[in-house]
């Protein structure tokens, strides 16, 4: 349970600083970034705590579990790191929707991946694994693509930005299906202890330590002179 413990440290304390901020923050921009990783964090910080306390596993034969609550938080929280990253790319509503969608789908098979009960066969469980990758990989392909013609489109002047942010973003998550494929669920390479450090590591770095580089990437845009991009849309009236 160390490693729950320390991660629901981490998501207490990012979620309280990120907090902080949004409650402090006066541009709009800033209120709705802040906010964003404030709930990000907040969502871990309640799944590590009900892991720490030693819920949230199903048994699934032979005395190996798997922690499926890890899925529903990955699913309350995937959905508002996609939307801090196509806010600060200024994405369209097609793509964002796109990759909202393409995410829910990849959460969703990767869970069928992982309850599968241990009598199944295990190509079955890495033809899951595969197909939640694959939407991965379509997630990967919008980002490299598309989303950074957007955002260079839309902040011209920021255009290295995205490619950092991006470049992160896809490390971090490529991880993910990675550590899957390594641990209990998939081959077992590794035990569940050092699968549960991995994930909390990725876990830590993809919602606190990416909502600090989102910070950053924020001001860089503003000191480029690209804040104006994120101004409210006037509606004119008659």
């Amino acid at each position: 349970m160390t490693w729950y413990w320390i991660g629901t440290a981490a998501m207490a304390a990012g979620s309280a600083f990120f907090g902080v901020k949004a409650a402090s923050a006066d541009a709009r921009r800033w209120q709705i970034l802040w906010s964003l990783y404030f709930f990000i964090c907040l969502i871990a910080f309640a799944l590590y705590l009900v892991m720490a306390t030693g819920y949230g596993a199903l048994e699934v034969g032979g005395g190996q579990s798997t922690v499926w609550i890890r899925y529903v938080t990955w699913f309350l929280s995937t959905p508002l790191l996609l939307l801090g990253l196509t806010y600060l790319g200024r994405s369209s509503a097609t793509l964002t929707g796109g990759l909202l969608g393409a995410n829910a789908f990849m959460i969703a098979t990767g869970f069928v991946a992982t309850i599968l009960p241990e009598d199944t066969p295990a190509a079955l469980h890495l033809v899951w694994w595969a197909i939640s990758t694959g939407a991965y990989v379509a997630i990967a392909w919008a980002f490299v693509g598309r989303y950074k013609r957007e955002a260079k489109t839309a902040l011209p002047a920021s255009g290295g930005v995205f490619d950092r942010v991006v470049l992160v973003h896809l490390v971090l998550w490529t991880a993910y299906p990675a550590v899957w494929l390594v641990s209990v669920e998939g081959i077992g390479a590794i035990g569940a202890s050092t699968e549960a450090l991995l994930y909390m590591v990725l876990d830590v770095a993809a919602k606190v330590g990416f909502g600090f580089l989102a910070a950053n990437s924020l001001r860089t845009i503003e000191r480029n002179g690209d804040a104006d991009a994120f101004a409210p849309v006037q509606v004119a009236t008659a």
